[in-house]
């Protein structure tokens, strides 16, 4: 297994899952292009917590449901995966919090086994015509683990598959909506990165946008990730972009908005599961050079404290964010300093 055949595999995979549609509201705002190039901000991200000795990053989840009926009785009901090459204990006290919200029904490791991949038939389009051609995409191999909550411990699960999750919906028996192939290059900066990180992100592109496209009314919310600082954990969003600059070189004008739909989400979590959330933004000059200039940081309860609850602007995808002043985010590094200290001192 090469880079460069993961690589081709995701490019088929996310080109076939995603549309091109751009946001009238937004410059330069095309939805596949955002989607294909967010992970370099997660993945440096990553990256950087990894270098530290006080700081240890953990995969994100995801948090799967049926979209509700309108019944009143009608309740959410969610599957929590995870999808990762890590050793399955590191995850055990997030599994423990996660297990305390009671719409959370099952919780499942999902461990990708990093040899032996194989390939499967993979059905693209080369334009928008309705033609579609037979291809070819990896195949990953997963290790499926149930976490018991009153044991505290994941048990495998004997011949597991993802029939395990898909049972939970009907199947659709028409054919999955297909996207045409697109820019390749833009898939270049991938090769940057080492082949175990590609692994995990294509394997976890493979369940969203294969496996669980076969699931009707599926709705998948997903985390970017853990980080433990020192013994505490913290839930991590991590985005890349530029302030909000209104014209000026003056800071205190500057502003950072922030998906208020994901915002909301935040609150729910933190006020089920009790894990403080970080804001992370992994800041570059413009949207065409994307050169980095630094990461800015903000506890999700200190960007409340500044945020502009009487108007919102436009963001990506169709939704609004709502904005906080620049001035309240602080440098990463500085914030991790600030959380150490206060581990420290109880």
């Amino acid at each position: 297994m090469t880079k460069n055949q993961i690589i081709e595999s995701l490019y088929k995979v996310m080109c076939s899952s995603t549309s091109s549609v751009s946001d009238s509201r937004v410059t330069n705002n095309d939805y596949f292009k955002r989607r294909v190039l967010g992970f370099k901000a997660e993945v440096e991200f990553e990256n950087l917590m990894q270098s530290r000795s006080d700081t240890k990053f953990l995969e994100g989840g995801q948090l799967i449901s049926k979209k509700l009926s309108g019944d009143s009785r009608d309740k959410n009901s969610f599957i929590y995966t995870t999808i990762s090459s890590d050793n399955e204990i590191d995850y055990v006290n997030i599994y423990k919090k996660m297990s305390t919200w009671e719409e959370i029904k099952q919780l499942l490791y999902i461990k990708i086994n990093l040899n032996d991949w194989e390939t499967e038939q993979f059905e693209t389009k080369k334009s928008k015509r309705p033609e579609r051609s037979q291809d070819h995409i990896l195949k990953p191999k997963f290790t499926f683990y149930l976490f018991n909550a009153v044991s505290g411990k994941f048990n495998v699960i004997q011949n597991g598959n993802f029939d395990f999750i898909l049972n939970s919906f009907s199947i659709s028996t028409q054919k999955v909506r297909k996207f045409p192939l697109r820019k390749r290059e833009q898939f270049d900066y991938f090769n940057n990165y080492d082949i175990k990180i590609l692994q995990k992100i294509y394997a976890t592109r493979y369940f969203l946008d294969v496996v669980m496209r076969k699931a009707q009314g599926r709705q998948i919310i997903d985390l970017d990730g853990f980080v433990f600082i020192n013994s505490n954990l913290f839930l991590v969003e991590i985005k890349e972009k530029t302030p909000i600059s209104n014209g000026t070189t003056n800071l205190q004008s500057w502003q950072y908005g922030w998906d208020s739909r994901r915002i909301l989400w935040y609150l729910y979590l933190l006020n089920k599961i009790n894990i403080p959330i970080i804001y992370n933004v992994r800041q570059v000059n413009n949207r065409e050079d994307r050169l980095f200039v630094q990461w800015d940081s903000i506890l999700l309860s200190d960007f409340l404290t500044g945020v502009s609850w009487s108007n919102s602007r436009g963001g990506g995808g169709g939704e609004d964010t709502l904005l906080a002043p620049y001035t309240f985010f602080i440098r990463l590094e500085n914030l991790l300093s600030t959380l150490l200290v206060i581990d420290k001192d109880g």
